[in-house]
Parts: C-alpha cells; sequence; structure tokens
C-alpha cells in the first residue's frame, strides 16, 4: 500500500494491481474548487452575512471529497484485505487526532473564521469505524444518520450552544458531534455517500454518469423542499447553508456528488477533450492536491487582515481585490510547489506522523 499524503484527506489515489497508484486529476480539482469557495466564503467582502453560492456548500464539498480520498486510500473499488486493514483505521485516527489538534490551534489563532478542521477530525474517526463496510450498508447508514442526527441535534439543550466545556465530558461530546456550523455526526452522510463512490470506482464512465444525474436530482430534491406547501413550519425542510437540516443534507449533498460527477466526465481520460481540459485544470488540481497547506496558511495569514479591516467599520470579509490576490498567489504557489517540490509541506508532516510504523 503505497504512503498516503499528509492532505486534509488521503491523496485522491487508485490503487492498481500491480502496485502503482495514479492520481484522479477530477478529485484534486473538485478539492481545489472546494479550497478556493472556503476561500471566497471568508474572505468575500459584504455587509450582512447573507447567503452566497459557496457558504456551506464548499466545505460540504471538502467533507464528501475526504470520504472519496479515505476510500481511494484504502484501496477503492477493491479495499485492502482484512490483513491490513488494521494499518489502514490506525493511520485514519491518527490523522484524525492530528487534525482535531492542529485545527484548535488555528481556531484560538484566527477567531474570525469557523475553522472545519476539529470537526473534520472527528468525522474521520467516526469514519474509521464504518471504513470497510459494504456499499449497501453505508448506504442505508448515511439515509438513517441524514434523518436521526438533524433530530438528535435539537434535542441539545441551548446552554451547551457555544460553550465546549459546559456540560464536562457529554457537552464536549455533545459539541463536536451535534453543534456547530460543521457538527460532525450531522455531516457523516457526506463522508458516507463519498466513501461508497470510492468503493464504486470513480474511472468507470458509469459511476460518473451516476454521481453526475444522482447528484442533481437529489440537490433538486433537497433546494427544492423549500418551495413545498407548509415546508415554512417545518425546520427540516430548511436548505439554508449551515441549518444542518435533512434538506440541506439531501441538497448540498446532491450538489457535491454532482460537482464530482461532472468533472469525472470532463477531465475523462479515455476521450481527447477530457484530456485537454484536465491540463487546462491542471492549476486548480494543484491546488487541490495539498488542502492543508494551503488552508492552514490561508488562515494563519488573514488572521490579522481581518483584525486590521474590521476595526474599519465593523464590515464582513476583506476588499474583494484581496480575494482576488489571495486566489492567484494560491495558484501560483501551488503551481510551483507541485512542479518543483511535489507534495506539501504539511501533507508530508501528517503522512509520517500517521504511519509511525514507516
Amino acid at each position: 500500500m503505497t504512503t498516503a499524503s499528509g492532505s486534509l484527506a488521503p491523496p485522491p489515489a487508485v490503487h492498481r494491481p500491480g502496485g502503482g497508484t495514479s492520481r484522479v486529476v477530477a478529485v484534486d480539482v473538485a478539492r481545489g474548487l472546494a479550497v478556493l469557495g472556503m476561500f471566497a466564503a471568508h474572505m468575500w467582502p459584504r455587509a450582512e452575512l447573507d447567503e452566497r453560492v459557496f457558504d456551506g456548500r464548499s466545505a460540504i464539498l471538502f467533507a464528501t471529497l475526504a470520504g472519496i480520498s479515505l476510500g481511494l486510500s484504502s484501496g477503492g473499488a477493491r479495499p485492502v484485505a482484512p490483513g491490513g486493514r488494521a494499518r489502514v483505521v490506525g493511520s485514519v485516527l491518527i490523522r484524525a487526532a492530528v487534525l482535531v489538534l492542529l485545527g484548535l490551534v488555528l481556531q484560538a489563532w484566527n477567531e474570525y473564521v469557523l475553522v472545519i478542521l476539529p470537526y473534520y477530525g472527528v468525522m474521520f474517526a467516526l469514519l474509521a469505524v464504518v471504513l470497510f463496510a459494504p456499499r449497501p450498508v453505508l448506504l442505508g447508514l448515511a439515509a438513517v444518520v441524514t434523518v436521526v442526527a438533524p433530530w438528535l441535534a435539537d434535542q441539545v439543550p441551548v446552554t451547551n450552544l457555544g460553550s465546549p466545556l459546559a456540560g464536562g465530558l457529554v457537552g464536549l461530546a455533545q459539541d463536536a458531534l451535534l453543534v456547530g456550523s460543521y457538527p460532525a455526526l450531522v455531516w457523516l452522510p457526506f463522508l458516507l455517500v463519498g466513501l461508497v463512490a470510492a468503493r464504486s470506482d470513480l474511472r468507470r464512465l458509469r459511476t460518473a454518469v451516476v454521481l453526475s444525474v444522482g447528484g442533481t436530482v437529489a440537490a433538486v430534491v433537497g433546494y427544492g423542499s423549500r418551495w413545498l406547501p407548509g415546508a415554512s413550519s417545518w425546520p427540516a425542510l430548511d436548505p439554508a447553508a449551515h441549518e444542518g437540516a435533512p434538506a440541506e443534507i439531501v441538497g448540498s449533498g446532491g450538489t457535491a456528488l454532482a460537482v464530482v460527477g461532472l468533472l469525472l466526465l470532463a477531465t475523462r481520460p479515455a476521450w481527447a477533450a477530457g484530456r485537454a481540459l484536465a491540463i487546462g485544470l491542471s492549476p486548480v488540481a494543484a491546488v487541490g492536491s495539498q488542502p492543508l497547506t494551503i488552508y492552514s496558511a490561508h488562515l494563519v495569514l488573514t488572521a490579522p487582515l481581518f483584525t486590521l479591516y474590521r476595526l474599519d467599520g465593523g464590515r464582513y470579509g476583506l476588499p474583494l481585490g484581496w480575494l482576488v490576490a489571495a486566489v492567484v498567489l494560491t495558484i501560483a504557489w501551488a503551481v510551483l510547489w507541485r512542479r518543483f517540490v511535489g507534495r506539501g509541506p504539511l501533507e508530508r508532516v501528517v503522512a509520517r506522523v500517521s504511519r509511525p510504523w514507516g
């Protein structure tokens, strides 16, 4: 089994019988779009926190890709044999702990952004429990959690909200699993369907078509629920970003799957146009190949900028030109680093730490 990268999720690589691997360009491109989308969610200038197309959906695309990447790094459509699974699960759990610790540090540094990493680490730990479950079991679990987790989140006492230590260990568990903008248990369906996608062989044309069509249908159903008669009186039918309602899970999860499916079709190596588009999108794929480094650097560098800008009028985000500059410089960094060095610096560190046995 090849070494996992230290990205937010293991590398989008397909393991082949001969021992070699090849990255799935569409997964890297999708992850790059998710990272840049989170840039926009944090930095886009606005007076009010009105919802934009990148709000919530970029992070949900990221979470779905985590499931895909965990699936690919554990064997893809041909999962690792039972004798090697303990090491894979152990590596995922170590990675989860690193993400939690790093996320807490970054959150302490940058109080202006809701850092996803601590929740992301908990999501990794949850998925590790069912990493090698059959696809029907994973789909069934995703359906159940989509309905049950938001209901459980509604039962969390209001006194615990925003206070990780309010209820001791119980309160801490509630905050990690059910409370906040990225509640791990509520978001688990995104990782589960991503894992199912990886187990279905992303190189098959049928898989790309099913993801594209199925994701589009789910998006229409989820977001269309707001127009059902009496929808306003049913919180479960509210697809707004970061609400964690079943409608948002279905709608945004469907959007994420559709994006991945369409990118798989658009960059399909069997087609000349697909190969050409893959080359054209390689700068975005370079961003997606080192997301932990880029996301962490974004949080470190923007914290003082947010402080300075908000002292002047209390506005949200940063001037639009700063966002454009951040995107351009990030892409330039990613392309040059990938070309001349390879794996991102934080990805290298996390990869080594998460595989202490070599």
